[in-house]
């Protein structure tokens, strides 16, 4: 891909907008994971450095599109979060008519861009009047790039430039490379509770590389397909006919070895596939299904890694989840993963500093693998050829 970069501007003096993607979780008023604001701050300091005039824009939440201030979904958390790890003082304003002049080397943050009538349905009105705002905007958050919206993908058609930031960069580039190797050696590993979601992801990926394996609701509503019985597991009775076809792929691989129970707070047993009894529910991958894949893991030169493969949250129910996780983490292969379930399971296993590139994005990570185009990478493209 295409489009301008950092390094094609000079931003010494230059009023600056940057979209980031700071949307990250809050409770009783703290940031309690802050991988987003940490990964954002190579760009910000970038354009500090060079002395621009800076103002950050980004969403939190899903607060009503109403023009109105809402408690619940300030960026005022993020912003104390962001003071810290910068450490100097920034000021948080609320709507686009008080934006202040700033100095240059200096910014500010502005309040919860999902406030504002016309940024989820990309308005050009909304679109213009942050255009305006600065000489250049800088589209830094590749989390939220499949959204069309008027500060992700709608401004840059307004604005006089336009450039993705580092992290944007970084992750095309990633996830560039992860597609790009031989698909024979590749393996991806897909976990989550509904097929629906990523059935297109799995046929896709099933055409480009060399093996793909399914845990968690994914493989449940597989096996239900395929006419297993699969007592009170979770699964989605209205995918039952695509899971049968893509079950039928010679490169999709469902584990056969399984742990179950008769709730979520009992403790598990490991049984095969056709052994599950009434009343019981499949919670998770039993290990040995992935030790029986060594081969998988050792031979790939590339491995895709998104979703749980069961219940991770409750411990007798993570040993899939972990297994996977060490061995992904264990091979010579190129590794990524994404999406916020699995960067959890990642680091419960301890393994999240090992693997080679760690995604900050869900929808847009998997929409990427899948080859879908996404609104503000092809809006940046378009401008560079400008």
């Amino acid at each position: 891909m295409k489009f301008l970069g950092l390094n094609d501007f000079q931003f010494k003096d230059q009023k600056v907008l940057l979209r980031l993607d700071l949307n990250a979780p809050v409770e009783e008023g703290k940031v309690t994971n802050d991988e987003r604001l940490i990964r954002s701050l190579p760009t910000i300091s970038h354009i500090l450095e060079e002395e621009g005039k800076l103002i950050i824009i980004s969403h939190l939440g899903r607060p009503e599109e109403n023009d109105l201030y809402q408690p619940k979904f300030s960026l005022s958390p993020i912003v104390k979060r962001l003071e810290e790890l910068l450490g100097k003082s920034i000021p948080l304003i609320e709507g686009l008519d008080n934006v202040p002049s700033i100095e240059s080397g200096e910014l500010l943050v502005l309040e919860n861009i999902r406030f504002l009538k016309g940024e989820k349905s990309n308005e050009p009105e909304l679109s213009k009047k942050l255009a305006n705002l600065a000489d250049i905007f800088v589209m830094d958050a590749f989390a939220t790039s499949h959204r069309a919206h008027s500060s992700t993908a709608g401004i840059i058609e307004f604005s006089k430039n336009a450039c993705a930031g580092l992290l944007l960069r970084e992750e095309v580039n990633a996830l560039s490379k992860l597609m790009l190797k031989e698909s024979t050696s590749s393996l991806a590993v897909l976990g989550g509770a509904k097929i629906s979601t990523k059935l297109n992801l799995i046929n896709s990926l099933s055409e480009k590389m060399g093996a793909v394996i399914l845990g968690g609701g994914l493989a449940n509503t597989c096996l239900a397909a395929q006419g297993y019985f699969v007592g009170n597991s979770l699964i989605e009775e209205s995918m039952l006919g695509q899971a049968l076809e893509l079950s039928k792929k010679n490169n999709v691989i469902i584990p056969e070895k399984v742990i179950v129970a008769n709730s979520s707070n009992e403790e598990g047993i490991v049984t095969h596939v056709d052994k599950v009894k009434k009343g019981q529910s499949i919670f998770d991958v039993a290990p040995d299904s992935f030790v029986e894949l060594r081969g998988l893991f050792e031979n790939a030169t590339t491995i895709l890694w998104n979703g749980p493969m069961g219940l991770f949250e409750e411990p007798q129910f993570s040993s899939g989840t972990k297994k996977v996780a060490e061995m992904i983490a264990s091979s010579k292969a190129f590794s990524v993963c994404g999406g916020g379930d699995t960067i959890s399971a990642a680091a419960d296993a301890g393994v999240l500093d090992r693997l080679d590139y760690v995604s900050t994005a869900g929808g847009a990570f998997l929409e990427f693998v899948e080859g879908r185009k996404l609104p503000a990478l092809e809006a940046l493209q378009l401008k560079a050829l400008k």
